[in-house]
């Protein structure tokens, strides 16, 4: 996954790699960038999620929501907190914006922390709050202008704004995302 290229890279443990593997197909929509992502061929992932489709008992429908196309079940909601904790704790942040954005965020990030960025496509952009709050991702980078559409739509969940050179974050209100982002800020 793309990060800091000082950073240490951080290793996602060969048994949530299937799980980590359905979350990037959520954030993408595709086989193909969802590869790209955890750095496999295209046959791999798509063998993969066939697998734990399988295993699981998971149905895709794309017509559902981010967090819930490739596979709708509470209990995948409770994996997906379990694996965010193990990659936050070793200090990964996820964030997520514009493919455009990558360039302006990458030489604002301190070399200490390690950040996987995802290239959202132009169909997530417009459920980006949704994907804060499925906990796919741990903050959003938005230009300015952004930032009045996404404060305004209608959610459960407070989102922090944190000033981030001429980007803006919003992070989750998670104690452990937002000292992360802390430290991206400082």
């Amino acid at each position: 996954m793309p990060r800091h290229p000082t950073a240490d890279a951080y290793r996602i443990p060969e048994m949530l790699r299937d799980l980590v593997l359905v979350d990037m197909l959520e954030l993408t929509g595709s086989t193909q960038a969802a590869a790209e992502l955890l750095q496999v061929s295209q046959p791999t992932a798509s063998r993969r999620y066939r697998r734990v489709a399988n295993d699981l008992g998971l149905q895709s429908d794309r017509c559902l929501p981010p967090g819930r196309r490739y596979g709708d079940a509470p209990w995948l909601r409770l994996l997906r907190r379990g694996v965010n904790h193990h990659r936050l704790s070793s200090g990964v942040l996820r964030l997520g914006g514009a493919a455009e954005l990558e360039p302006l965020l990458l030489p604002l990030l301190p070399p200490r922390l390690v950040v996987q960025w995802i290239r959202l496509p132009m169909r997530s952009l417009p459920h980006r709050q949704q994907l804060l709050e499925e906990e796919l991702l741990d903050g959003l980078v938005l230009r300015h202008d952004e930032l009045d559409s996404a404060h305004c739509s209608a959610a459960p969940m407070q989102l922090t704004l944190t000033c981030a050179g001429p980007l803006w974050l919003l992070c989750r209100p998670d104690p452990v995302v937002l000292a992360l982002a802390r430290q991206l800020l400082s």
